[in-house]
């Protein structure tokens, strides 16, 4: 995908208003029962019900044109849509894994998935080794016969710990084990995984993807050998996407270059504005030059995003920080076009190796004015250091 037409190509990408009559938006495909002309229809689909039109849970238009938009976007041999980010992520490890088998995750990974492997795969015989991503060195001490999946989420969303993918993939392979990366703070525009040998690609199209805090969705890019069991597993489980938020996804891509530069200059204004505050202890921010991670974020990522955490001295209450802040609203999630503030202390993993002396808060610089955002956190900076 060349960088000088992105723009036009994701205006256009997946888009045939000649088969709708002219409509350049698609229309809903709502329906549960798919009916067919005769027996033989029937049978060719029940042979191939994963990608022709079978049951209205296994897929349909909406579902497949989205499937064929992501293969194109991550230049991958097939793809799958899930309900979630976090159900993309859950389905690929079930899918992948097996009793008395092994999964090695990145500590710095999304809570939900901390959780899940603890409190879920653990259900299965399934067991969970966490390593530090910047102790890449010491995998293959902790690789045994039993390791199946090496698991990544590279940067993490809260301290933006990068690994250095391009070598624990050659650890990786040597080893015949599968790889997974959560991609959702870099987008398919910030970097493509395939293209340095992972196996599979995951993307929660809840966060930037869709770009507006209204819609749940994930995408796996994969192998069709991957796609099958991936697939398989999902559809055993029950889990479904709705048209509806395939859609709204797929409208988002349309302004997604645009706003992700938009979110990145607005947060590059925020970054310098908070290194101007004394208050201020520490400032996680992957363009920052002081940044250990500064060299892989350039290594492997073409853009930045919205994404800052910081660190204030603990000396009076974080209601005094948190509550007169009028744009940056106290919320989970990120990605959509609103700022959004959220206090990290007691969020693990993460940040628990971080300086316990401090109140963390992690921010999503939205689309907002740069200067309404800098004079909003300077409101609450004012009252929290009044006594």
């Amino acid at each position: 995908m060349g960088k000088k037409d992105i723009k036009s190509k994701l205006i256009k990408i997946g888009s045939d208003p000649k088969i709708h009559y002219g409509s350049l938006g698609d229309p809903l495909y709502k329906t549960s029962t798919i009916i067919f002309d005769d027996y033989k229809s029937f049978m060719k689909a029940k042979r191939d019900k994963f990608n022709l039109p079978y049951y209205g849970r296994l897929g349909n238009y909406n579902i497949k044109r989205f499937e064929k938009i992501i293969c194109e976007l991550y230049e991958s041999e097939a793809s799958v849509i899930t309900s979630s980010g976090l159900s993309a992520i859950s389905i690929s490890l079930l899918s992948l894994l097996s009793h008395n088998e092994e999964v090695l995750v990145t500590e710095n990974c999304y809570e939900p998935v901390f959780n899940f492997c603890k409190k879920e795969l653990v259900k299965f015989g399934i067991k969970t080794k966490f390593f530090k991503s910047k102790n890449y060195l010491n995998l293959e001490k902790i690789i045994t016969k039993k390791t199946k999946i090496i698991y990544l989420e590279s940067p993490g969303s809260l301290n933006y710990e990068i690994d250095d993918i391009e070598k624990i993939v050659i650890i990786a392979k040597k080893h015949k084990i599968t790889t997974i990366l959560d991609n959702t703070w870099a987008t398919f525009l910030g970097f493509n995984p395939i293209k340095w040998g992972v196996d599979i690609v995951i993307e929660s199209c809840t966060k930037y993807f869709s770009g507006h805090s209204d819609t749940f969705c994930g995408v796996i890019a994969c192998s069709k050998e991957n796609r099958q069991k991936i697939k398989q597993t999902a559809v055993r489980i029950g889990d479904f996407v709705s048209s509806e938020n395939c859609q709204l996804a797929i409208r988002g891509l349309r302004t997604l270059d645009s706003r992700l530069k938009e979110h990145q200059k607005n947060a590059l204004e925020i970054f310098l504005h908070l290194q101007t505050k004394q208050c201020i202890k520490k400032i996680l921010y992957l363009p920052d030059k002081n940044n250990k991670y500064f060299g892989l974020w350039k290594k492997y990522f073409h853009c930045s995003n919205g994404l800052i955490t910081f660190a204030i001295e603990k000396k009076g209450s974080i209601e005094k920080f948190l509550d007169p802040l009028h744009f940056f609203k106290i919320g989970f999630s990120w990605g959509g076009y609103e700022s959004l503030i959220l206090p990290l202390n007691q969020i693990k993993p993460g940040i628990k190796n971080y300086n316990n002396s401090y109140f963390w808060f992690r921010i999503h610089v939205g689309l907002e004015s740069a200067n309404d955002l800098k004079k909003d956190l300077d409101k609450g900076f004012k009252s929290y250091e009044t006594k």
